[in-house]
């Protein structure tokens, strides 16, 4: 497992660090420093060749502003400067009040003899015969929180432009500048686009959804005491996978738990196979599904190993709804049952039994918001025992009767999986344009997503390219999955595999870490086997069994 920080925890992390606990700023600058100049040391030794291959031919740019993180660069150029390299080091000078450790380590920088360079913007067309081999990005990092302008807007541009027209490497310090560290938006016209960030301590959470501008990312350890209540968020790696349940050699289909699936309307059949299908490959033991009469044939051919209960007609609909406690569902199969409900005394299975029965409940993909989805959302929230997992249209109905789940909180786990839309609906949000809502969402989807689980007393799986689990205190980004997964169904997916988690004994909040960690190790897996074009949800359910094996 690994960790993130906002850029504000990061700034408060070091502000304990140095007053606190006691190191030296300059001690943490100069670790930092060395940690940037290592990485352009590699680039560098990589540029070499039979024609190039002294390490002083080519040269380093390192553009810095007046904060730490400019601070940072200047030490970098010293360090490389020293160990032999051509390094001009460009001072944008945009700031009024420079930083105390940036003007110390300008003042080191002169003492070893590192070039400045005195022009507003290197001209590379002009004044120098080549452009730089490597630019060091040391303009703002993590703590800036406004547009970029003037001088520092001017040298991102550049910093851009040269990188497209030649074979440079950028290296970013931190975070690229013009990144927000909080939400990955850029701040101002443009931001820089990095081959190579370097991040100290912990990667920043901006980071994750700017994934273009930064690169590859190195995280360099340089000394940082994080403080007892740090806001630190997790995110899991191919270790975490340890975490799957043990499957003991001697289970049954009992042991490894029984998921009740309510989905499906009428001819709506496709979410109930994907998310069921995706819980067995998972590894539950047992799985029924609750779905209209109409998808039964359907549902027999594409996934035999499911028990199915039907409903449908009006007449059997309309008397489920009336007097459910009385009402058996048909098992597929019975002679001249039609999948419609019975009356008590026929044969069948009654359908509360099944609810009671369940290890955990998938409901909502494909149910539609007619009222019998209604009733099914709320009959099951008021009579399940066991951890539910709400998805889709469950999730819409949930936002116009959110007080289910509030008068129903603390009788058993829910998740809720919702995507952005349907987080605005949850939310009442939605009355704003779609585009606004969702924009709103991801510039504060960390306070958002914990105020709304801690409300509806919840787990709350909010989708997005890199997916956010809270259950209302702290939370988990998850950092596998690409955009070949961006296609409908892949959720339905992502629900069923949180739930054979959950049938086999795992605690619900951390069922839905993994499940979205291994839901995004399948997509990965698909794109790669199949193009980032071409991938379906259905690909998804291949790529489950090679990832949890």
């Amino acid at each position: 497992m690994r960790y993130l920080v906002t850029g504000r925890e990061a700034a408060r992390i070091d502000q304990y660090t140095i007053e606190e606990i006691g190191v030296p700023q300059l001690v943490l600058m100069e670790r930092a420093a060395l940690s940037v100049a290592e990485q352009a040391e590699r680039v560098m030794a990589g540029k070499r060749s039979d024609k190039i291959p002294d390490k002083k031919r080519g040269w380093i740019l390192v553009a810095a502003e007046g904060g730490n993180n400019g601070g940072d660069g200047v030490a970098a150029a010293r360090i490389l400067t020293l160990r032999g390299y051509n390094v001009r080091l460009w001072l944008l000078n945009g700031i009024s009040h420079p930083t105390a450790a940036y003007l110390k380590q300008v003042e080191l920088a002169e003492k070893a003899g590192v070039l400045f360079d005195e022009y507003k913007l290197p001209d590379m067309h002009g004044e120098e015969p080549e452009p730089p081999a490597v630019v060091i990005d040391a303009i703002f990092g993590a703590g800036l929180n406004r547009e970029l302008r003037g001088i520092q807007q001017e040298a991102v541009k550049w910093i851009n432009t040269v990188r497209n027209e030649t074979e440079n490497t950028v290296i970013s310090v931190d975070i690229p500048t013009g990144i927000s560290s909080e939400t990955g938006e850029v701040l101002g016209e443009e931001a820089v686009y990095a081959d190579i960030t370097v991040t100290f301590g912990y990667e920043k959470v901006g980071m994750l959804f700017a994934k273009d501008h930064c690169g590859r990312v190195e995280i360099s350890e340089i000394g940082f005491y994080p403080c007892k209540d740090a806001e630190l968020f997790e995110a899991y790696d191919m270790k975490d996978l340890h975490r799957l349940p043990v499957r003991p050699w001697n289970g049954n289909k009992g042991t490894f738990g029984n998921v009740l699936v309510i989905a499906g309307s009428e001819d709506i059949y496709g979410a109930a196979y994907l998310a069921s299908a995706a819980a067995y490959r998972t590894g539950c033991g047992l799985l029924r599904i609750l779905t209209h009469e109409r998808n039964r044939q359907m549902l027999q051919q594409k996934l035999p190993e499911a028990i199915l209960m039907t409903w449908g007609g009006d007449d059997g609909s309309r008397q489920m709804l009336q007097q459910p406690e009385t009402i058996k569902m048909a098992y597929v199969g019975d002679d001249g049952a039609g999948g419609n409900p019975m009356a008590e005394g026929q044969s069948g299975f009654k359908w509360a039994d099944a609810i009671a029965h369940a290890s955990v409940i998938i409901i909502g993909p494909g149910l539609g918001r007619d009222d019998m989805a209604h009733f099914l959302v709320e009959y099951t929230l008021r009579k399940a025992l066991c951890p539910v997992v709400i998805d889709a249209d469950g999730i819409n109905i949930l936002a116009e009767h959110s007080e289910l789940l509030t008068e129903t909180a603390g009788k058993r786990p829910v998740i809720l999986t919702p995507h952005m839309l349907e987080m605005a609906r949850l939310t009442q949000r939605s009355q704003h344009p779609a585009r606004e809502a969702v924009a709103e969402l991801k510039r504060c989807r960390v306070e958002i997503a914990q105020n709304t689980a801690r409300e509806l007393g919840a787990i709350l799986v909010l989708k997005d390219a890199c997916t956010f689990v809270t259950d209302g205190k702290g939370g988990y980004f998850n950092t596998t999955g690409n955009s070949a997964m961006a296609k409908g169904g892949s959720g339905d997916v992502l629900t069923g595999v949180i739930a054979g988690l959950i049938a086999q004994g795992m605690k619900a909040a951390e069922a839905a870490k993994l499940g979205v960690f291994i839901h995004g190790m399948a997509g990965d897996a698909a794109r790669d086997r199949l193009g980032e074009h071409s991938v379906l949800a259905g690909d998804l359910l291949d790529e489950i069994p090679s990832v949890l094996k």
